[in-house]
């Protein structure tokens, strides 16, 4: 199957035109958006990069990508315990660990500036709030982390 590209003013638009909020809600429902599950997705991407941020010991200390990808290990168990502890099941290791485990790695570990703490967490609440204007590419970025998630949400029988 042959993929086609954008043409430079469609990709221009593609991540940067807002979509209205009836196309958003369209989107909503079109791909089976659970609004609380979102919340929940949040909070736990919330929690994660809150648990990064906070615990990391500095690049004095943390030298090698080994200590990097330990110390990211040690704050995605913790974080999968703490949803235990409340009743909500993460799988420890899937394709939700790689994905996120690349994000921080590409856009904590290694690119340090002070001023990229904060923009990942803006980023994160900003891709989370569906009151706030999208592009279809946020809308794809977030279908994308919110499948993933779901996909390793487990659920007691």
């Amino acid at each position: 199957m042959e993929r086609r590209g954008l043409l430079p003013e469609q990709f221009f638009k593609y991540v940067t035109a807002p979509v209205n909020q009836d196309d958003l809600n369209i989107w909503v429902k079109a791909n089976n958006i659970n609004t609380e599950k979102l919340e929940l997705f949040f909070d736990y991407l919330n929690g994660l990069y809150s648990t990064v941020i906070e615990t990391y010991l500095g690049d004095d200390v943390i030298k090698e990508d080994k200590e990097r990808k330990e110390h990211f290990d040690w704050c995605w168990k913790n974080l999968v315990k703490n949803f235990e502890e409340e009743n909500i099941r993460f799988k420890y290791y899937g394709h939700h660990y790689e994905y996120f485990w690349n994000f921080f790695y590409e856009s904590f570990y290694i690119n340090k500036k002070e001023e990229n703490k904060e923009k990942i967490s803006e980023f994160l609440f900003k891709l989370f709030s569906l009151h706030l204007h999208k592009t279809k590419s946020e809308l794809d970025m977030l279908s994308e982390i919110y499948f993933i998630l779901e996909d390793n949400l487990t659920v007691d029988k």
